[in-house]
């Protein structure tokens, strides 16, 4: 049996929301979604061939409401790593007033 810490377990989840915290502020790669609703009976072939060409990915397909819901995904392009954040832009405004 193991004999509870409260200190070190709660520093350790301290710990552990920081990190999630950090890591949700500045994601390594970031997403962007897409839905094409078409009809049951409908051709979608020109539509998914545009979306394939601008560089959407198929994800998944379902039938829903009597039409078919296509979901892409695409991968969004890195964050340069000098674009300002909003808490920074909003010191830099604050500082120059």
């Amino acid at each position: 049996m193991r004999f509870m810490r409260p200190e070190e377990d709660r520093a350790a989840a301290e710990r552990a929301q920081r990190e999630r915290l950090e890591r949700d502020a500045r994601p390594e790669r970031r997403w962007e979604y897409h839905v094409l609703r078409v009809g049951l009976k409908a051709r979608a072939d020109r539509e998914l061939n545009e979306l394939g060409l601008k560089g959407w990915q198929l994800a998944q397909v379902l039938e829903v409401d009597g039409h078919l819901a296509y979901y892409f995904e695409r991968e969004l392009p890195p964050v340069e790593a000098t674009a300002t954040t909003p808490d920074e832009t909003s010191s830099a405004i604050s500082a120059s007033e």
